[in-house]
């Protein structure tokens, strides 16, 4: 989706900018204008005081200062509140005051004449903030409608798939359970029905990740005190069938009356999608090692096999990875264990070493039986 919107971010801002630069165009163009107005009110003002130096009282405007030089450029009068730098100007724009230096004949003398007005710039500061305004606003609204634009469509297309896998979810569930219920009831023992009862417990496994993956985010599940240790033998001897399939042994060395406080939907995922994908990448023939022992606050859950090894174990808790192609999946397994590791504070880690074998190792904080338990 990044990429998606990416060329219209881009194209977004060009837009802005180029709005910034045409408002600062329009600001510089009034600020000349406005200085400008301000010299020709200075030059009327001093033809106006030339006209009749004698009797102009320089002491009662407070629009205009004044300042009379010899023709040495020294001070004769001057009630200027702000000094220019130097007298060597025409006109000068200093500390928002503008200046016009003139001259006149006065007594037979040549005289200069320096007229300054203070400059308002509250109608460019007004300019200026109504810019940004428009601007800001313009560049939220380009954004939403880029925004509305690019994501409504994923939206749409995230409730289709949504709904495509309730449904699909929904179909397959029944004939799973009428497949699963059937085969107890033949009650025949032989190689062909024990793949098909393997293959069943695979397709609920793989069944369950979906469903999880679909309802993780708008329902919550329980917690409660679970005795994993318990939990745990019952679930090896779920996926022993699996494994047999495939001549696999599962070893276990289970450690007694280990409880942790953990839904039985995420401690179902947690160790089925690790047993699962064990089997699935273990030679045939070979064995998987499961350990469960307590260390310190902590059930140390893991779990080794033998079998081809993970070449980068840092993409394997991504979404829709997969290390074999060949092996199937939808690639959900281990990403669903991580965001139950990271929502239950279960500290996870995994070393593998290709065509040798990896270990997946998982603590689990044990629970702490409290007074008001026993109330």
């Amino acid at each position: 989706m990044l990429r998606t919107i990416k060329i219209p971010l881009i194209a977004t801002f060009i837009v802005a900018f180029m709005f910034v630069l045409q408002g600062l165009q329009i600001i510089n163009l009034a600020k000349k204008e406005l200085e400008k107005d301000n010299l020709f009110d200075l030059i009327a003002k001093s033809n106006e005081v030339k006209s009749n130096v004698s009797s102009i009282n320089f002491s009662s405007n407070l629009i205009y200062k004044y300042a009379i030089l010899d023709k040495n450029l020294n001070i004769v009068f001057s009630n200027l509140t702000i000094l220019p730098p130097n007298f060597d100007f025409n006109e000068l724009n200093f500390k928002q005051n503008l200046f016009y230096k003139d001259f006149f004949f006065y007594d037979d003398g040549f005289y200069f004449l320096i007229i300054s007005k203070e400059i308002s710039y509250e109608r460019i500061v007004l300019l200026a903030l109504f810019m940004l305004a428009i601007t800001i606003m313009a560049s939220m609204l380009v954004m939403y409608f880029v925004y509305v634009s690019i994501t409504k469509p994923h939206l749409e297309q995230k409730k289709m798939m949504n709904t495509f896998f309730n449904d699909a979810m929904h179909e397959l569930k029944t004939p799973l359970g009428v497949a699963s219920i059937n085969l107890e009831i033949l009650k025949t023992k032989n190689k062909q029905t024990h793949r098909i009862k393997a293959a069943l417990k695979q397709m609920k496994i793989t069944y369950e990740d979906v469903e999880f993956f679909i309802k993780n985010d708008r329902i919550k599940f329980p917690k409660k005190v679970l005795n994993f240790s318990n939990f745990l033998e019952n679930r090896i001897r779920f996926s022993s069938t699996i494994a047999h399939s495939k001549k696999i042994q599962i070893v276990s060395e289970i450690s007694p009356n280990l409880k942790v406080f953990l839904s039985e939907i995420e401690a179902t995922r947690l160790i089925d999608n690790n047993l699962s994908n064990a089997i699935k990448y273990s030679n045939e023939g070979s064995k998987i090692n499961v350990y469960l022992k307590s260390d310190d606050n902590f059930a140390i859950f893991i779990i080794e096999d033998f079998g081809c090894g993970i070449k980068d174990v840092d993409t394997i808790w991504q979404r829709y990875t997969r290390q074999n192609q060949s092996q199937g999946g939808f690639g959900l397994g281990l990403n669903i264990v991580m965001k139950i590791c990271n929502k239950n504070d279960i500290l996870y880690d995994v070393k593998s070493t290709p065509k040798k074998g990896s270990i997946f190792t998982y603590k689990i904080p044990l629970y702490e039986e409290k007074l008001l338990d026993n109330i």
